[in-house]
Order: structure tokens, then C-alpha cells, then sequence
């Protein structure tokens, strides 16, 4: 028997065809990858201003160094479903609004609550949640305070361009609304005894205080807000293309329950 065999044309003209579409389609396959690649590169990047120290909805991971918290995380998934990136600058409360303005920043990633005078510089996406203010006292002072009107004829304390700041200075009813732009200042000078009660977003007083941070001060829990705000995404005014992307978004997250996954991980669902 020969050591050779032999096959007919037929088949070395298959063999031939198949090989030659076995080639075509790793070259398609190489030339999709590289176009998905190129996409996935060309995709933009925003830069995001977020306040480094307003956790839980904002803060700076201080291991990483880099912006975390729930608004981070709900406009890395606007971006996934959008098709752009974000990086992050440190940029206190006070001035986020002018950042974006002067186009420092591309979008307001922070606890901000949108109102009639922000809105006429910058422009806000619909409701990512909503919370009200709460309050800080001297560790040793054991008063519960329910109201602003417990603390009537005191010396109190809040953020500086804080909505329920404006508020306690249009109430009148206080020694003193001293405004801060740090809230560590804030803390210390509550745990002095400078002021009787710090004001901040409720979650980020709680926040603080589950991560030691809040040192010669509590939480008073019985405190009622005056109201809970909603906080949303904000852009330059005008920017209507990418404010109708993170709108869109959020209106899938909202129902399909991604957004309240999130809020559930920062403990503010519900």
C-alpha cells in the first residue's frame, strides 16, 4: 500500500475554501476588537467637581486617593449606560457653582439641592434622592434639641452655600449663623463650645460619626429637619446634550432598580 494518498479536487478546493474563511474570520474578528478598542478609547472623559470631604454622598478615599461616595457611583453608572468616563477634581461646596460655570468642570457631582438661584447659572437633572439637614452638639451637652426653635437666642453653625444655611440666617431667631467652609472647622468649634449646634446634610454628620471623625460631638437623632431636599446632577447652564443623557439615565435606573441598589449600599434608600 502506498505511504501517499491522495485526495480528490473537490475536496482539496473545500479544504482550500475553508481555510481561506477560517483566515477571513480571525481577520474580522481581529478588525472588530480593534474598532471595539478604538470606541471604548475614544470615548470622552468629563471632569467632575465633588467636595472631598461631604461623605457619604462625596468624599475622598484618603487610601486611593480617589472620589468616592453615592454620587460618584451614580454617575459611574449614567456614564457606563451613556458611553463617557469621569475624572474627579477636589472642589469645595462653595465653589462648585462657579467651577462649572467658568468651565473648570463639565459636571456638579456632590450633595447639591437645585433652587431658583442656582438654577439661573447652572442646570439640574431631575431628583437622585432627597434628605433633610441634622445637627451636631458638645458631646457632654445632653439636650435633645427637636427643632430649630429649641435652639432660639444660640450661636449655631452650618456650611457655607448650604441651603438650610440660608435659611437659619432668614429665620432670625439666632445669636449668631456662623458659616463655615470647612465642616471640620465646624466640628471643632461645636466640641469647643464656640457654637451649640453644627448643621449639615444628615447622612454626612452620621457618616462622619460611624468613621470616628466627629470627636467631642454627637449626632443628635431626635433632631426633625425643616424639610428634606432633593439633591440632583448639575451642568453648565445650557448643556443640554449631556443633561438629557443623565436624565435619561436616571430615569432607567429608577426603574429598573439600579438606583436604589445604590442608595441601599450608602444607606439611603427609602
Amino acid at each position: 500500500m502506498s505511504r501517499f494518498s491522495f485526495e480528490p479536487a473537490s475536496a482539496v478546493r473545500l479544504h482550500a475554501v475553508q481555510r481561506f474563511a477560517m483566515g477571513a474570520g480571525i481577520a474580522l474578528a481581529m478588525m472588530c476588537g480593534a474598532v471595539h478598542s478604538t470606541h471604548a478609547a475614544e470615548q470622552p472623559t468629563l471632569t467632575a467637581g465633588s467636595p472631598p470631604s461631604s461623605a457619604p454622598t462625596t468624599f475622598m478615599n484618603v487610601k486611593t486617593q480617589q472620589i468616592e461616595g453615592l454620587m460618584p457611583d451614580v454617575v459611574k453608572e449614567i456614564g457606563k449606560r451613556e458611553g463617557f468616563n469621569v475624572s474627579y477634581d477636589a472642589v469645595p461646596f462653595s465653589a462648585l457653582i462657579q467651577s462649572v460655570v467658568s468651565g473648570k468642570i463639565d459636571i456638579i457631582v456632590a450633595g447639591m439641592t437645585p433652587t431658583p438661584k442656582r438654577a439661573e447659572v447652572v442646570d439640574f437633572s431631575q431628583p437622585v434622592t432627597a434628605f433633610g439637614e441634622g445637627i451636631i452638639v458638645k458631646e457632654s451637652n445632653k439636650t435633645n434639641y427637636h427643632s430649630v426653635q429649641d435652639m432660639k437666642g444660640m450661636s449655631v453653625g452650618a456650611p457655607t452655600g448650604t441651603d438650610y444655611g440660608d435659611q437659619l440666617v432668614k429665620l432670625g431667631i439666632f445669636k449668631e449663623v456662623k458659616m463655615y467652609d470647612s465642616p471640620a472647622d465646624m466640628t471643632r468649634d461645636v466640641a469647643l463650645g464656640r457654637i451649640v449646634a453644627g448643621f449639615n446634610d444628615y447622612p454626612i454628620l452620621k457618616a462622619q460619626e460611624a468613621a470616628g471623625a466627629m470627636a467631642g460631638t454627637r449626632v443628635d437623632d431626635d433632631y426633625v429637619p425643616m424639610e428634606k431636599f432633593d439633591i440632583a446632577i448639575a451642568v453648565k447652564k445650557g448643556n443640554s446634550a449631556l443633561l438629557a443623557k443623565i436624565n435619561d439615565a436616571l430615569t432607567k435606573m429608577k426603574a429598573d432598580g439600579s438606583l436604589n441598589t445604590i442608595l441601599k449600599k450608602w444607606h439611603l434608600a427609602g
